[in-house]
């Protein structure tokens, strides 16, 4: 506790600094956050490089393309595109007053793109067939999928036995309208042809692929930070009421700590923050709370027996007394996250796994020398309030 003043000051100006480059520099947010395209995509052998790849994405137009392998094999790759759709607003617009001008203005009920850009639902008076509706799409330029999947149903027996589909189109009536479901090239598709179209890339298979639009990524967003707020107000009202209430601000400040410096230094290294992220943050909240209860125990036993003497000897003792039990805890669990972040280095559990090592360390440093160190403070504050 000696040590508190000083590494306090570095703690809080580490916080500091965390929130500043947050948010000026702001971290990188992934497409679960902002909106994008991810695709999985597996080659028929290695001449595939991330090089060739991100030059065949640059010829395209996507700016900032995330291009890394995928598992062991080397001919599997992960591709982060910030671009849900390439049909923008304006575009729309366009495809809209030619495709009304094909079908004449007293047609056209509905015309929507989907978020994605890889279907359009138009919604027609009258009774179309497949061929006219695709011939006027064919004249307002869509990129028309050469067939559709049919395979998924709408859930409605009776919408999926009045459902006919030919070509990339599928038609149904729905409440006295003909509905058509024209299926297009997305950013997929178009990626996908654009690889096999070079002689290091035919053949390629499209694994998976998913987009996430930009205002569900911004409620992704504000969910996850609400579930972090959540997290941390539950927790200060259990550890008043399990402890004491000056014992519960301290773990809170702890935790902040915690979250701060791990999100500063993910911003720094310019480590893309995703949901998974969060997760490991929700994570570490967990895992440093439980070391802080620890002490804070032994805190509260020694001071049921040691009520004359000073509160910064007994958090000593305490911190003294589970001070082995902490560091071989930690070093253990640092291991084996330490085992996931290596062995997990070209997945998706890298960044997880890193925050977790970066959590697990700050954790353990925050129990001992921010979470104590607020609780001294508190005592103070309230011990001169009952003087005065």
């Amino acid at each position: 506790m000696g040590k508190s003043r000083t590494l306090g000051t570095i703690s809080l100006l580490a916080v500091i600094a965390s929130v500043l480059l947050a948010v000026i520099w702001q971290p990188r947010f992934g497409i679960d956050f902002v909106g994008g395209t991810e695709i999985q995509v597996k080659f028929k052998d290695n001449k595939a490089k991330a090089s060739n790849i991100r030059a065949e994405l640059k010829k395209m137009g996507f700016a900032g393309a995330d291009v890394v392998s995928f598992g062991s094999s080397e001919t599997e790759y992960l591709i982060r595109l910030r671009e849900v759709s390439r049909i923008d607003e304006q575009e729309q617009q366009k495809i809209q007053a030619a495709f009304r001008k094909e079908l004449g203005d007293n047609k056209v009920e509905k015309f929507e793109f989907s978020p994605g850009g890889d279907k359009l639902t138009v919604n027609l008076a009258t009774d179309l067939s497949i061929a006219d509706v695709e011939k006027a799409g064919k004249a307002a330029g869509l990129d028309m999928a050469g067939v559709t999947d049919d395979s998924v149903g709408s859930g409605n027996e009776e919408e999926d036995n009045a459902r006919k589909c030919e070509s990339s189109t599928c038609r149904l009536i729905v409440k006295g309208q003909f509905v058509y479901e024209i299926s297009l090239n997305g950013v997929t598709e178009q990626v996908l042809d654009a690889f096999r179209s070079q002689p290091w890339g035919e053949g390629a298979i499209k694994m998976r692929s998913e987009w996430v639009g930009a205002k569900v990524g911004e409620q992704l967003r504000n969910d996850g930070i609400s579930s972090i707020l959540y997290a941390l107000l539950f927790i200060m009202v259990y550890i008043a009421l399990r402890f004491d209430l000056r014992f519960a601000p301290g773990a809170v400040v702890a935790l902040i700590h915690d979250i701060c410096i791990t999100v500063g230094i993910f911003t720094i290294l310019r480590i893309e923050v995703s949901l998974a992220t969060v997760a490991a943050l929700l994570t570490i909240v967990g895992y440093s709370l439980n070391d802080t209860i620890v002490v804070f125990d032994r805190i509260r036993e020694n001071l049921s027996v040691s009520r004359e003497v000073k509160l910064m000897s007994v958090i000593n003792r305490s911190l003294n007394e589970t001070l082995s039990r902490t560091i071989m805890t930690s070093v253990t669990t640092l291991l084996a996250v330490l085992a996931l972040y290596f062995i997990g280095w070209k997945t998706s559990l890298r960044d997880f796994s890193f925050a977790l090592v970066i959590g697990v360390i700050v954790g353990t440093y925050s129990s001992i020398y921010v979470a104590t160190p607020v609780v001294v403070w508190l005592d103070r504050f309230f011990a001169k309030k009952e003087k005065a």
